[in-house]
């Protein structure tokens, strides 16, 4: 077995970071700036990282980065579209670099940092935690590190799949893609407990509400993030998700 390691969505620890660094200054009644000290941004990260380091007992980190567009971008338009007029936070290009540098980078063409922890976390042959505060690895066979919760939980395959179809159903208003109108988590729990954790109850759901399979599929496909074998990294090319006949 491989030595244990840990694999970091960076792009977690680089907003929070870069966030808590800022600082406001007010130079009269009518102007205020922002500015952010290159030195304290990279002392909040090293700090982000070294207390969740702790928490674990591994001291092994790696991080994987996202990259500005993804296959979701070329299948959804709408995808984080309503993000696009948010800011970023100060100094984030130049900490990501910096980041860089220090911890072994895991940025794969096309893919978001959740992708790559997927794939690499969801692989046997390697030994990863993952650590992220993202609850859709909830999606994804691996051990995970919940840092904002402080959970340490191992997710099965069984449990991951039928996470994911609970994703496909209720959708990600944050990421930008609906699901069935009207269903949360709950409903969706409550539609796959009743008639069965698979593609035709999904396929329903969309039905009953006037969309289509290929609404469906869309979702499905959004909410996947990816596993081990569903990227290749010689030509770039992600295997979409298709249901299980």
């Amino acid at each position: 077995m491989p030595t244990k390691k840990l694999l970091f969505d960076g792009d977690m620890i680089l907003y929070r970071a870069c966030f808590a660094s800022e600082k406001e200054i007010k130079w009269d009644d009518d102007i205020f700036t922002l500015h952010a000290d290159f030195s304290d941004l990279k002392d909040c990260f090293v700090s982000l990282v070294d207390e969740i380091s702790i928490n674990i007992g591994c001291f092994d980190v790696e991080l994987a980065f996202s990259q500005k567009k993804t296959f979701r971008h070329e299948l959804n338009e709408e995808y984080k579209a309503h993000r696009k007029d948010k800011r970023s936070p100060l100094g984030i290009n130049a900490l990501r670099e910096w980041a860089s540098e220090v911890w072994p980078t895991h940025c794969w063409p096309r893919l978001e940092a959740d992708d790559v922890l997927g794939i690499l976390g969801s692989d046997p042959a390697n030994n990863y935690t993952l650590v992220s505060g993202d609850k859709d690895f909830k999606t994804v066979p691996c051990e995970w590190y919940n840092f904002l919760s402080e959970e340490m939980l191992v997710i099965k395959e069984k449990e991951a799949d039928y996470n994911h179809l609970v994703q496909t159903l209720s959708g990600d208003m944050t990421d930008g893609y609906k699901g069935v109108p009207g269903v949360g988590e709950k409903t969706a729990k409550k539609l796959l407990d009743k008639n069965g954790a698979s593609w035709q109850t999904i396929k329903d759901a969309y039905e009953k509400a006037g969309m289509d399979e290929g609404d469906a599929l869309m979702n499905a496909r959004m909410a996947r993030i990816l596993r081990a074998g569903d990227y290749n990294q010689q030509t770039n090319k992600v295997k979409l998700w298709k249901p299980k006949q």
